[in-house]
């Protein structure tokens, strides 16, 4: 597993069409990034669902059963590492994709990350070309 920051070239072409369809949980304490978040990925295709705290996205992970979690850090009481942390304990979540969206990017962010269990660290502004080269990937390394 490794914590990754992904580019696309400009003009690289990646079509949505050839994705499969995922179950994506946004985890955000702001409410209009969540959201941003979650309308891209259903723009995509996706199943996806929010949460804006750590306790209420731990439950929903629970019963949705998330194929990507995109987990902002900063959240307050139980930050996104705590958050991660949490969820790779639980059984029905071994095989979730955790994807650090923060802006946080220095380097010992990035390596908190990777002990926490994220598989990809981002910075925001996301980019959605960058989301949807991460989705691509998941569909060869492990879906």
């Amino acid at each position: 597993m490794s914590v990754t920051q992904l580019a696309t070239a400009p003009d690289e072409e990646l079509a949505v069409e050839n994705l499969p369809s995922y179950r994506v949980l946004v985890v955000d304490d702001n409410e209009a990034s969540a959201r941003t978040i979650l309308w891209t990925m259903e723009m995509l295709g996706h199943t996806a669902q929010m949460a804006h705290d750590g306790e209420t996205a731990i439950a929903l992970a629970k019963s949705f059963h998330p194929d990507v979690v995109f987990l902002d850090i900063g959240i307050p009481l139980m930050n996104g590492y705590e958050i991660c942390e949490a969820m790779r304990l639980e059984p029905t979540l071994q095989n979730t994709v955790f994807i650090a969206q923060t802006g946080w990017g220095q380097k010992e962010h990035r390596e908190r990350s990777k002990e926490a269990g994220f598989d990809h660290h981002l910075v925001k502004p996301l980019n959605i070309e960058v989301l949807q080269n991460i989705l691509s990937l998941l569909d060869k390394e492990r879906l």
